[in-house]
């Protein structure tokens, strides 16, 4: 500039003067300056003219901005800015901005403190979204924060330390909670371990999950703590895997000591390494269930093939099928694909939206089933099955090809598809509820018993043919059950539809299921033996399975079904087995001092079931719970320590008449646990068990959205911080600048201290196990 500006208004402007060709016509002096506080707010018009560069102007601007009804944000920047001017009007030349004396527009802006609280809310979003650091230089975010207040996002150092920061805060909550859980349970084991080893997609990475699960002794609520996803090094043998595991939970404050029960699926490598800790070892309800309904609808299995199965005919003689329902696995195959079909012609999914079908219903979208994920099967057909007067309308349709209605279904196939989805319908049931992240092991016994009790059934129910809609939404549904109670009715897809009872294997008066159908029973009889009563492991028998007894016996209504199911499989009587796991887990009761006299325990009562029509509409398992019963014990006498309480607690118990009946456990223990002191904490610490690794899955599949292929090159810390933060986000303060502040030296120690630190475990010494879904 040709000349030396004697304000301090000029700090917060950046001048544009007219070129050397407009010399002599007047306008050289005049200059063009930009409000840089205005640009940082985001404001559009940010330009003012100053007459042969008069400074006042400048000042006016600020004043007036200052002073006018503006948002709260841009008022206040310029009433500082012109205080500031007004306080220090000689100011200095405009050669002098960047020094130290001049002012800063970064003072009249967001202070410090909150551009750091700002910073870390970015941060933070940024991992609830699952977005990479792109996503602050999108055009529409930064309108977006341009409009909210004066803010700009962080460089990618700070993002990466600010990630630091949250790991941090979450890392010291989630180990303050379970170091406070510890304490309550004085010495007994609580912590119930699900785990799983996971290979990222994108590359030859290998992650593990850990989620513990518990009852809190002071409220009786399940709780569930994610440890995230960690890094996992090495061989993917038992020794490495067991190693890794110990140190995760060491990591987070907790011992081998700690562990009440693991659960994994059936990969055989993780199972013979859980197997080798002390805590008894729980297989994947779900998974095992899973893979008995996929060899139910023709899967391929090693298992020998069912009595009055057809078997394969070779040149080289009889060979034995891998398939035992090869009709419903040709029949899947032909709804795959319609499902694929819609899921990827515009065409016909816009005329099949367009169709107007009378006394069809809203119009519902095909659901594509996904033969690796659990209960997928069925969540196809029921949407298929509701869609029946649709797609007849659309293959009716003149403007669907040829080759569209080769995809057709006949009413045989519609007939075949109907009653298989009726076998699968209990299945589905058990599996979506032995995914709950609260549900009591206690309650999977019963789950398992009444579903063997409707598979091994003479008659099943089965929705009828498709087109008659009863009654859509559940108002409309228990309105219509109100009115007729002993019609025969299914809800499908949370819609009612009548049904009928039809006969496995043929009658000469009941109308039978299918081959396909009846097939499926019988494979589904099979392998509830094999997998879960099985008399000859007893891995796979829930009536010896340690967390199950120990838990089951502690829930109301417990034993008599341990008795009932017992009876019905013609074991032997598993309830003084179940009894003295409790006492076992007695004896490590640490010796404290006994509890407070019993303070009577408040009324209350469980919520009344519903209907018996509504429960049969929607529910096929028939509660074995509910045969009479009895069991003995004699009363122990009291004693000073906590363990001999427990024992002597437990015998009281057993002869409650609310404890007789069936009722939810946890509900039990919090109305009785100020009469029962000691043994609720014992009940607390064995009724956490788990009987699904879905959870596992759960963080895989979180992961595999952090690790998504454009951020490959995440490094494993960072993806553990993601997933740690995202799953504990409920435990981060309410004000995001209470989050502790860590120096550099600090965020780089705690990402040098992540478990392992990208160094590997130990040497495995077993054999490097393959994953295999049945394991022998």
């Amino acid at each position: 500039m040709p000349w030396k500006e004697k304000s301090a208004a000029w700090g917060f402007l950046k001048l544009y003067q007219a070129d050397t060709s407009q010399r002599g016509s007047g306008k050289e002096k005049d200059v063009v300056a930009l409000c840089l506080l205005c640009l940082r707010l985001g404001k559009k018009d940010t330009k003012l003219m100053l007459s042969g560069g008069n400074v006042s102007n400048a000042i006016k601007h600020l004043r007036q901005l200052g002073s006018r009804d503006m948002p709260t944000m841009t008022q206040l920047v310029h009433s500082r800015a012109a205080l500031y001017v007004s306080k220090n009007v000689t100011g200095g030349s405009s050669s002098a901005r960047g020094l130290v004396e001049a002012p800063s527009i970064n003072r009249f802006l967001t202070p410090k403190t909150d551009r750091r609280s700002h910073h870390v809310g970015f941060v933070l979003m940024q991992v609830m979204t699952f977005s990479p650091h792109s996503f602050a230089s999108h055009r529409h975010v930064r309108g977006f924060f341009n409009d909210l207040a004066s803010y700009t996002p962080p460089a990618p150092n700070t993002v990466v330390h600010h990630l630091a920061e949250l790991y941090d805060c979450l890392l010291s909550e989630v180990r303050n909670r379970l170091s406070r859980v510890k304490k309550l349970f004085g010495g007994l084991p609580f912590a119930h371990v699900v785990t799983d080893l996971w290979t990222e997609e994108h590359t030859n990475t290998s992650f593990g999950s850990v989620v513990v699960r518990f009852v809190d002794p002071e409220d009786i609520k399940m709780e569930v703590v994610r440890l995230g996803v960690s890094l996992f090094v090495g061989r993917h043998d038992n020794a490495t895997i067991k190693a890794w595991l110990l140190g995760r939970l060491a990591y987070f404050g907790l011992a081998e000591t700690d562990i009440c029960s693991t659960t994994t699926d059936s990969g055989a490598n993780v199972r013979k390494a859980m197997r080798q800790l002390a805590a008894p070892w729980l297989p994947c309800f779900s998974h095992s269930l899973h893979n008995a309904v996929k060899y139910a609808v023709g899967g391929p299995s090693e298992a020998r093939p069912l009595r009055g199965v057809q078997q394969a005919s070779t040149a080289g003689g009889m060979q034995q099928q891998r398939s035992q329902n090869p009709g419903a696995r040709t029949l899947l195959a032909k709804l795959r694909k319609l499902f694929g079909h819609f899921n990827h012609s515009e065409v016909s999914v816009a005329i099949y939206k367009d169709l107007v079908v009378p006394h069809a219903g809203k119009c519902r979208t095909l659901v594509t089933d996904v033969p690796t994920r659990w209960s997928s099967t069925y969540n196809a057909m029921a949407r298929l099955y509701t869609c029946f007067s649709r797609l007849m309308a659309f293959f009716s349709c003149r403007d669907v090809g040829a080759g569209v209605r080769r995809r057709r279904l006949s009413m045989d196939e519609w007939d075949r598809m109907r009653q298989v989805m009726g076998i699968l319908r209990c299945c589905y049931e058990v599996t979506t509820r032995t995914e709950s992240a609260t549900l009591p092991v206690s309650s999977l016994l019963s789950l398992l018993a009444s579903l063997r009790r409707a598979v091994n059934s003479d008659q099943i129910l089965v929705p009828c043919l498709p087109g008659q809609l009863l009654a859509e939404g559940e108002c409309a549904m228990k309105q219509y059950i109100e009115d007729h109670p002993s019609d025969a009715v299914l809800v499908v897809d949370n819609n009612l539809y009548p049904a009928e009872y039809l006969h496995v294997g043929n009658h000469p008066v009941v109308d039978s299921l299918c081959q396909d159908a009846s097939t499926a029973v019988l494979v589904l009889r099979e392998q509830l033996e094999l997998r879960f009563f099985n008399k000859s492991d007893e891995s796979r028998n829930v009536l010896r399975s340690n967390p199950v007894l120990a838990s089951s016996v502690l829930s109301p209504g417990g034993p008599r079904l341990l008795q009932s199911t017992a009876r019905l499989l013609g074991e032997t009587d598993p309830l003084p087995h179940a009894l003295e796991l409790v006492k076992n887990v007695c004896d490590k009761y640490s010796n404290l001092s006994p509890t407070a006299p019993p303070v009577p325990a408040a009324p209350g009562r469980a919520a009344a079931t519903a209907g018996k029509a509504w429960k049969r509409a929607r529910s096929c398992l028939v509660d074995s719970s509910d045969e009479e019963g009895s069991y003995g014990g004699s009363a122990a006498q009291g004693s000073p320590s906590r363990s001999e309480l427990a024992k002597a607690q437990l015998e009281s118990v057993l002869h409650l008449p609310d404890f007789l009946k069936k009722g939810d456990a946890l509900e039990f223990w919090m109305r009785s646990k100020h009469k029962f002191p000691d043994l609720a904490v014992v009940a607390c610490s064995l009724l956490g068990a788990v009987g699904s690794s879905a959870a596992a899955e759960r963080d895989f599949s979180l992961a595999g959205n952090v690790m998504s292929k454009n951020r490959s090159t995440l490094l494993p810390q960072h993806l553990e911080m993601h997933s740690l933060i995202r799953e504990n986000v409920d435990l981060l303060p309410k004000v995001l600048k209470d989050v502790p502040v860590l120096s550099a030296e600090q965020a780089a120690k705690l990402r040098k201290m992540t478990p392992l630190g990208g160094c590997p475990q130990v040497n495995g010494d077993g054999d490097n196990l393959s994953s295999d879904e049945d394991g022998g």
